[in-house]
């Protein structure tokens, strides 16, 4: 799914790693804070089945990565939901050029 807003400093935080059995109810936490205007938008995997993992990835998008005060609401807003673990923020660039591991993560919280 392409969002409209994507651009040179749109980012997303990976907020959750869902077990299968979990995701419908995270989905259903992150998708109520995007329809009462909380976050901006997100999506879920409909599988990851990499490292190890089995499960579902949900990511929320951010317009700019630059804006520290955005990205800290938005973290309040997630930990709000439930989501207390580790949180990483991935600009949408380094997604667009295909590097994924090594210098991946822009900021964790």
């Amino acid at each position: 799914m392409r969002h409209h807003f994507l651009g040179a400093t749109t980012g997303k935080v990976v907020c959750v790693f869902a077990a299968s059995s979990d995701v419908d109810q995270a989905w259903a936490k992150i998708k109520g804070a995007v329809e009462a205007n909380k976050l901006l938008s997100a999506k879920v995997s409909t599988a990851l089945r990499s490292k190890g993992r089995d499960g579902h990835a949900i990511c929320v998008y951010t317009r700019d990565w630059t804006d520290t005060r955005e990205l800290l609401r938005i973290r309040e807003v997630l930990r709000s939901l439930g989501f207390v673990g580790e949180l990483g923020y991935k600009r949408d660039i380094v997604t667009q050029n295909r590097i994924y591991r090594v210098g991946e993560w822009h900021l964790r919280a």
